[in-house]
């Protein structure tokens, strides 16, 4: 009995563990920001006024007002002739910019306005905590006390809370259901600051466009008419009489996937249009040039005359500067290689750039410069002009180029720790499962004081020695001394693997040989071992949907014609060989579920492509949804989920999704937030006659065992959980959530055959079959889903259902719930399963010790060790592939979902293992 509750305790710790090395990891893998690597006191600062003897006057501001006009999500196939016919047809210049990774909002207006490139982990700080920014334009704009006002995104304010001189921010910025009041604001102010015309700098930031990809995706009906928003307000800035010498740029700051979301990498998430407008432009020239987003700041530096940001790598854009005059140009030019050229001699050394060709093509440029300067005029300045622009440009794409990469910054210290607590909490519970002997023998569910004491000296000898070599940089003491803490039980936890694994690896001459405590079937082994190992390629990554579909359906097949021999070799031997076609008929017919099932899996992919009849495809899944509920639900429960479920369809038919009353939209919209009233009160009658079985005063369960009150409170959470994933989940995805009970379940009996059908029967072996196919059919509706390893993929709609305004922890609930549903349903189907069933329909009448007790003694932990394994092998890879060419942008957002998995996984099962607490007297 101690051992089984010992397990409970001793998973939640080795999970504790892992989540905490993961996150050590991360923070050692995607620094929070690369401006610690670089102080900005060893850059020299403001602008050069002398060359080689000649002194240089920095030019004034190019033009009197400048207008940064930015559309979130704006990707560059989106404005044309016919979407936004003014923009498109008065530009002066139409460009491209890339965007790098990530492409979400924060980390694009910090290289807007820094020219620097944002780190990885800045897409986590995009909805959460934000850092405000030392540097930038705008600190640039302030200190030459210039009037800078801006409308729209919150995001700015956070980034810049000091450095407006007028703000008119939108409070609710990632409330998505928010598709034209906040745009209307930003209109309304840009007509109050165009009568002003006292800045320097408007900036505009639009979040509709961004909000309507979000929830209707990028072929929405409403994005043409957002577009015509747009260039409405275009028309508006271009047809004023106050701004008679104004400079106003087009562009957005992240594309947007096809689906409507964006963080990845496609070209349609990185490339975005940079249109140009003034009064004293040529027209448009052929062919779309690109340039880098992180140009937009130097170039809008020298635009402004103010310094360029200490932190920048950008390179200037010729097309903002072909206005100027000659003279100005060759500054602007000189000026930013002289900048990039300084923090190249702080970066690599004064050495290695003057050994470098770029500083060889530096000489030349500002030679051939003070010639042109010098020189008063005839052919040969155009010549000078032209050799001397080319070499100044040469330069700083060449160091910008060699910056961007000395950009990558790892702390292998905290990559070291995160690996070592990953790896050993990984090995600790594989190990600990595998061989419950030597679990007993090393006592490696407990604490041994002893080890404790030498694990903690030794891990102040190691911090310490980190510390003195540059290891490990932490920005405290406190920090450096509470890091001992995480060193010693990683240090604890590699003593008891090594010891582990030695006398696993002992010859049984000098040790009684260890017997391995549950069975491993080789065809469940080597499908688990090849999605592991595909982890090492981006393609698999990519496309590891494939992998899931192919390996999940081939372990179901093969198991049921493994299963299908054993029982016609067995009933043909009672036959003595006799009809041997009969038993086989007979044999595949009991088959024909499991067969059907298959072909129903292989429907679920193509399930996004039923649109036209996604009303009855939904009607279909709420009944059959219901119907899987009731089989284990009172009539009262069942009654309440039943409207609960009409609710859902009734919310979908208000909001134009699928087939329902007419009526007029000023109608609906009303109706929609009774309904979901209606829903959340159905809901809060399926929890509150659930869960009275766990009160003192019910009657019901006062003589039966704890587990039965365990197992109603967790069939519950099941039922509560499913009802509000129907509310949540896309409409042709609603018909998922009961599927994946279905496919469940019809793997289970399909593994209870197979055991029994074996010659010696072993409840231990129909545990790891079912434990494997849930995690394999699990990670196959996750994908059914219309999810993948692109952050761009994940919908954030179900977040802001019901919601008026933007609140992270709800939004951070639905949208998790919505994406990881079918692994936080199948684990929880798995251990309701397990409490229920007896294995009486199999003919095991009688089984010691019972079949349920595995719920929390080898489902829990076996479960963990699978789940955590590819997690800390894929963040070993990782180091291997640091400086692989994809590591950002196939790798990294994998990383985060592995991560992420095992974070939804920790928490489900550790509000499950209160309840076994507190209802199984022997968890």
């Amino acid at each position: 009995m101690e051992q089984h509750k010992s397990r409970l305790v001793y998973t939640i710790g080795m999970l504790t563990l892992f989540l905490s090395g993961a996150v050590f990891f991360l923070i050692g893998f995607f620094p929070a920001s690369y401006s610690m690597a670089e102080d900005p006191g060893t850059v020299p600062g403001g602008r050069p006024t002398t060359l080689h003897g000649v002194e240089l006057t920095p030019p004034p501001p190019a033009y009197g007002s400048f207008i940064l006009f930015l559309v979130d999500a704006l990707r560059d196939d989106f404005p044309d002739a016919t979407s936004m016919p003014v923009a498109h047809s008065r530009a002066c210049e139409k460009l491209t910019l890339h965007v790098d990774i990530p492409t979400v909002t924060m980390p694009r207006l910090k290289s807007i306005t820094t020219g620097t490139l944002s780190n990885f982990i800045d897409i986590a700080l995009n909805v959460g905590h934000t850092e405000q920014l030392q540097d930038s334009l705008l600190h640039r704009l302030n200190q030459r006390n210039k009037v800078v006002s801006f409308a729209g995104d919150h995001t700015w304010v956070k980034l810049f809370p000091s450095e407006f001189t007028r703000h008119a921010d939108n409070h609710d910025s990632f409330y998505v259901n928010d598709f034209y009041e906040g745009d209307r604001n930003v209109t309304t102010t840009l007509e109050s600051e165009l009568e002003l015309s006292d800045w320097s700098l408007l900036i505009l930031h639009y979040l509709g466009l961004d909000h309507i990809g979000h929830v209707e995706g990028n072929a929405s009906p409403r994005v043409p008419l957002k577009l015509k928003e747009m260039d409405e307000a275009v028309q508006k800035i271009l047809d004023h009489k106050n701004f008679p010498n104004y400079f106003l740029m087009l562009t957005g700051d992240h594309g947007m996937a096809d689906g409507g979301g964006h963080g990845g990498n496609t070209p349609a998430e990185t490339l975005v249009p940079l249109y140009l407008y003034s009064n004293n432009c040529s027209k448009a020239t052929s062919g779309t040039k690109r340039y880098n987003q992180i140009d937009l700041a130097p170039t809008l530096s020298v635009l402004l005359s103010v310094e360029i940001p200490t932190p920048s790598i950008g390179c200037l854009i010729p097309e903002m500067l072909q206005t100027l005059p000659l003279e100005h140009q060759m500054y602007a030019y000189f000026y930013n290689a002289h900048h990039l050229l300084n923090k190249a001699r702080v970066k690599f050394g004064h050495d290695r750039v003057h050994r470098s060709d770029y500083y060889t093509w530096y000489q030349n440029a500002t030679l051939l410069h003070k010639k042109l300067l010098q020189d008063s005029g005839g052919g040969a300045s155009q010549v000078y002009q032209v050799q001397a622009k080319l070499n100044y440009m040469r330069v700083a794409r060449e160091i910008s180029g060699l910056l961007s990469e000395s950009l990558v910054k790892f702390d292998y210290g905290f990559i070291a720790l995160g690996l070592a607590l990953t790896t050993a909490t990984s090995l600790h519970i594989v190990i600990s499962v595998l061989y419950l002997d030597l679990t007993e023998q090393l006592q490696l569910d407990s604490l041994k004081a002893g080890q404790f004491l030498v694990s903690a000296v030794a891990a102040v000898l190691l911090n310490v020695t980190s510390h003195a070599l540059d290891i490990i940089l932490t920005s405290s003491m406190l920090q450096s001394v509470l890091l001992t803490i995480p060193i010693a039980i990683a240090v604890y936890l590699t003593i008891d693997v090594a010891q582990a694994l030695l006398k696993i690896a002992l010859p049984p001459l000098y040790t009684r040989r260890l017997r391995i405590s549950i069975p491993l079937p080789i065809p469940l082994l080597v499908c688990f071992a090849i999605r592991t190992l595909t982890l090492g390629s981006s393609s698999f990554i990519e496309f590891e949907y494939k992998t899931w579909y192919y390996l999940g359906n081939t372990l179901i097949l093969l198991t049921a014609f493994r299963t299908l021999r054993r029982r016609i070799t067995k009933t043909n031997v009672e036959l003595d060989g006799r009809h041997l076609y009969t038993v086989a008929s007979t044999c595949l017919w009991q088959m024909r579920k499991v067969f059907v099932m298959l072909m129903l899996l292989t429907l679920m992919r193509y399930i996004h492509r039923l649109q036209a009849i996604r009303s009855t495809i939904m009607i279909f899944s709420l009944l059959l949804l219901w119907a899987r509920l009731h089989r284990h639900s009172q009539l009262p429960q069942s009654v309440a989920s039943g409207a609960a479920l009409c609710m859902v369809y009734c919310f979908r038919g208000l909001n134009g999704q699928v087939h329902f009353f007419e009526m007029p939209p000023y109608m609906a919209a009303k109706l929609m937030v009774p309904t979901l009233v209606v829903f959340w009160c159905c809901l809060a009658l399926v929890l509150v006659l659930g869960y009275r079985a766990a009160l003192p005063q019910t009657q019901r369960f006062a003589d039966e065992p704890p587990t039965v009150a365990l197992l109603q409170l967790l069939q519950t959470n099941l039922t509560s959980s499913l009802l509000l994933a129907a509310l949540l989940q896309k409409v042709p995805n609603i018909l998922l959530l009961p599927m994946l009970l279905v496919a469940l379940q019809q793997t289970y009996k399909l593994c209870d055959v197979f055991g029994t059908s074996a010659r010696k029967f072993s409840v231990r072996l129909v545990h790891v079959y079912k434990i494997i196919m849930t995690i394999f059919l699990a990670r196959m509706f996750f994908f059914f889903q219309g999810n993948s390893n692109s952050l761009s993929t994940i919908d954030l709609t179900p977040g802001y259902i019901g919601q008026t305004s933007y609140n992270p922890a709800v939004v951070g609930l639905f949208v998790t719930l919505n994406t990881f549903g079918a692994e936080i349903h199948a684990f929880l189907y798995l251990v309701v399963h397990t409490l229920r069933s007896d294995l009486r329909s199999v003919g095991i009448m009688q089984l010691q010790p019972p079949y349920s007790i595995a719920a929390d003694s080898l489902i829990a932990p076996l479960y963990a060790a699978l789940v955590m394994l590819p997690a800390a092998f894929y963040l070993c890879l990782m180091v291997g592939f640091r400086y692989h060419l994809f590591i950002y942008s196939v790798f990294s957002p994998k990383v985060l979902y592995d991560c992420y998995t095992v974070l939804v996984f920790y928490l489900v099962f550790l509000v499950t293992s209160l309840y076994f607490k507190l209802f199984k007297h022997d968890a």
